[in-house]
């Protein structure tokens, strides 16, 4: 099954959306096992290898590089955070980094003046002093908090286990065997040719360059570009063998269990949900000062989707679905 190349459909459907969205520049890539079979960017001078900033579709890279070190036996999930991370100050309860990879830890989330950082770390360690000495919010395991910062201290459990700095070991572990060269942490204090100029909208509407933004402080959660085209190519990574096993694509893509005997909605970093037709999805969508990405798989049909621009706007998961069901008219 494949799709034309040059199929007007998906075309005219991506320029509506982008027309819809104000974004500068847009991408989209839908690979089917593991083969590109659309590509298109539209907005000058933005092509398909165009990185944009992904946001928390980064946690996905954190994660299956935690989870490479789980098959190589040098990093436990079910281990206590104060093994890796001894001088984070005491909690009431014990935190799993399973925990922390599912959002079920009860560390919290960015407080509303915290999404913009202006200050350069040059390591992991010194970004928990942003939240580390905080009150958890909830026993972990009881309930599903979102959190940024949990992916943080994650990384830093990470960094510990490999004996290496964090994006030395994302760029080992994910990156280099899955030859993404189109992807990487957001410098803005170097030249990355293919990076896309962040743009934001002001208050009455107008289109300007976004608000500067370092993000250095949140690398494992939010602080990655990327290629639609390298998305993709991720995506499809999890519906082969030779890159995770079996058992360990399963662990990343089945919902851990609350205490209370219900489904939290992540597993190791993915989120499983449904499409409008009820069809399982593994997803992921992401936000970052100039930049908005998202990643669908549905994993029964190999199918992959990725979309991302250059600004924050109105895009989730849901919005691949037309393209999904455009992709499966077309296929032949």
């Amino acid at each position: 099954m494949r799709l034309a190349a040059d199929d007007d459909s998906l075309r005219a459907l991506v320029d509506a959306f982008a027309d819809s969205t104000r974004a500068p520049s847009l991408a989209i890539a839908i690979a089917r096992d593991d083969r590109v079979v659309f590509a298109y960017a539209r907005g000058g001078p933005a092509s398909i290898h165009t990185m944009y900033r992904i946001g928390s579709v980064s946690k996905l890279l954190t994660a299956t590089t935690a989870v490479r070190l789980v098959a190589q036996h040098r990093l436990d999930l079910d281990a206590e955070i104060h093994q890796y991370v001894p001088e984070l100050p005491p909690k009431p309860y014990p935190i799993t980094l399973r925990q922390l990879a599912g959002h079920l830890s009860g560390i919290r989330h960015y407080a509303r003046n915290e999404f913009v950082n202006r200050t350069h770390y040059d390591s992991v360690a010194p970004t928990m002093a942003i939240f580390s000495g905080d009150s958890l919010l909830f026993a972990p395991g009881t309930r599903y908090g979102y959190s940024s910062y949990g992916y943080n201290l994650l990384s830093l459990a990470v960094e510990r286990a490999a004996r290496a700095p964090f994006l030395q070991v994302v760029a080992r572990e994910v990156l280099g065997p899955l030859r993404l060269r189109e992807t990487g942490p957001d410098r803005p204090d170097s030249t990355m040719p293919l990076r896309a100029s962040p743009f934001e909208l002001t208050s009455d509407g107008r289109l300007v360059p976004a608000t500067t933004d370092d993000l250095s402080n949140r690398w494992a959660s939010g602080g990655f570009d990327a290629s639609v085209m390298d998305l993709v190519h991720f995506g499809a990574a999890f519906l082969r063998p030779d890159f995770l096993s079996d058992s360990l694509v399963r662990m990343m893509t089945t919902p851990q269990r609350l205490t209370s005997g219900e489904n939290a909605p992540v597993g190791i970093g993915w989120r499983i949900g449904k499409d409008a037709a009820g069809r399982t999805i593994w997803h992921h969508a992401g936000s970052s000062v100039g930049g908005r990405a998202v990643l669908v798989v549905w994993p029964d049909d190999h199918l992959v989707i990725a979309i991302a621009g250059n600004m924050v706007f109105d895009m989730s998961e849901r919005t691949t679905f037309r393209f999904a069901e455009l992709a499966r008219s077309q296929a032949r």
